[in-house]
C-alpha cells in the first residue's frame, strides 16, 4: 500500500534496499546485537531510568537506526548471500523466508509488486508529469488523490489501517476508468466502486 501511494505520487520515489522485499526491523532481542552507539547510549540511558529491560528492548526494536542497517538478504544460505564469513550485525531471523531469490520467484511478491510499480512510472506519463489534488482530504484513515495531465487521469485510494474502512462517496464516476493495479489479488469492478469498503492496507489505482 505504501509503495504505490508513493510510487504513483508526484515527485521522484526512493527505494532504500530491502524495502522491495519487504525486510522487516530484526526486533534484537540482546543488546550485543546492536552496534548503533545512540542505540547502545539510550539503553544504558532508559535502563538507568528504571525502565524494564524487555520493554526498551522492544523500543530500540522499533527505533533504532540498526533497524535498516542489517544485511542485505539475497537469499536463504547461511549469511544470506550477503558474504561467506559472519558479517559486523546479525541478520534479521526470517532471512530465510524474505530474501531476493524467494522474490524473484514468487510472482506475487513485493518484489515482483515494486517491479510492476517501476514499469508503470515508464509508460504511463500522467503518473510522471500529472498534478496533484488531494480528493479527501479530511478523511482520518483514507488517502485519495487524483493525478491529471491533458491526456489521463488517475486516482488512488488506499486505506492506511489495519482494519476495514468505509467510503460512503468518493464523488468521481469510476465506471469509464480501468483499475491500473490493486494490492489484492481478486477482480474488481471499476463501475461499483462509487462507494467502497476498503480491506486493511487496501490500495486501488484507476486509470481514466
Amino acid at each position: 500500500m505504501l509503495a504505490t501511494v508513493i510510487h504513483l505520487m508526484q515527485g521522484t520515489p526512493y527505494i532504500y534496499q530491502g524495502e522491495e522485499l519487504g525486510m522487516t526491523n530484526p526486533c534484537f532481542q540482546d543488546i550485543h546485537d546492536y552496534r548503533d552507539v545512540e542505540s547502545l547510549n539510550a539503553y544504558h540511558m532508559l535502563i538507568d531510568k528504571g525502565i524494564p529491560k524487555g520493554e526498551v528492548l522492544e523500543i530500540l526494536s522499533a527505533r533504532s537506526r540498526d533497524n535498516s542497517r542489517t544485511p542485505m538478504h539475497w537469499d536463504n544460505t547461511e549469511y544470506a548471500g550477503f558474504s561467506k564469513v559472519k558479517p559486523w550485525i546479525n541478520l534479521a531471523k526470517n532471512a530465510g523466508d524474505i530474501n531476493v531469490k524467494m522474490s524473484m520467484e514468487d510472482k506475487d511478491s513485493v518484489l515482483n509488486y515494486y517491479r510492476r510499480l517501476i514499469r508503470l512510472r515508464k509508460s504511463v506519463k500522467v503518473i510522471v508529469d500529472g498534478d496533484y489534488a488531494d480528493l479527501l482530504p479530511h478523511h482520518p484513515d483514507v488517502l485519495f488523490y487524483r493525478r491529471r495531465n491533458e491526456d489521463n487521469e488517475l486516482i488512488v485510494l488506499s486505506n492506511f489501517k489495519p482494519h476495514s474502512v468505509s467510503v460512503e462517496d468518493v464523488g468521481v464516476d469510476m465506471s469509464a476508468g480501468k483499475i491500473l493495479i490493486h494490492n489484492y489479488n481478486d477482480d474488481l469492478n471499476v463501475s461499483s466502486l462509487s462507494s467502497l469498503t476498503l480491506r486493511p492496507f487496501e490500495s486501488i489505482a484507476i486509470l481514466f
